[in-house]
């Protein structure tokens, strides 16, 4: 009586194709059931990342969690669509205060068009987000937001 090995090793030579067939049926088995949980991981990750877009003119833009249901972040990534330069800070709004105390992030807060800057605080320590352009500039801004807390929902997006 031939042993496992043999038998395969008979199987394989009369028929070349099975390996090639029980790998394709394997691989299609595996990605069913990826397929299946990447639907059950959307569903009860609600509402975890959210998108913006804002104008911008030389009246200062400020999100804050009376305007901003989703307010504090984890992290954003802010993209300045034009047509001219932004000034941006987070959580405090001066001359030294802002952006000045994350230490990767350049001490000028200024965003020429074209530019994005991203902000990962690690913790909802984003509670506030000023925006403005110099006098008689507009710009328009798109941001992507982490929200606070995994799996919380948060409330419909007001309109600014």
């Amino acid at each position: 009586m031939a042993d496992r090995k043999q038998g395969m090793d008979i199987l394989l030579s009369e028929r070349e194709y099975v390996p090639t067939i029980i790998q394709t049926q394997l691989l299609n088995d595996i990605a069913g059931i990826l397929y299946e949980q990447l639907a059950v991981m959307k569903d009860s990750i609600p509402d975890l990342v959210k998108k913006y877009e804002f104008d911008v003119t030389d009246s200062l833009l400020e999100l804050n969690p009376d305007v901003m249901p989703s307010l504090p972040w984890i992290a954003m990534t802010l993209f300045n669509d034009g047509a001219d330069p932004i000034h941006l800070y987070v959580n405090e709004y001066g001359e030294n205060d802002g952006l000045y105390y994350l230490t990767q992030i350049p001490r000028d807060p200024t965003l020429d068009s074209g530019d994005s800057i991203q902000i990962d605080m690690r913790a909802p320590k984003i509670k506030k987000v000023f925006i403005k352009c110099d006098t008689g500039n507009t710009a328009t801004v798109r941001i992507i937001s982490t929200m606070k807390e995994y799996g919380t929902k948060q409330r419909e997006d007001v309109k600014l």
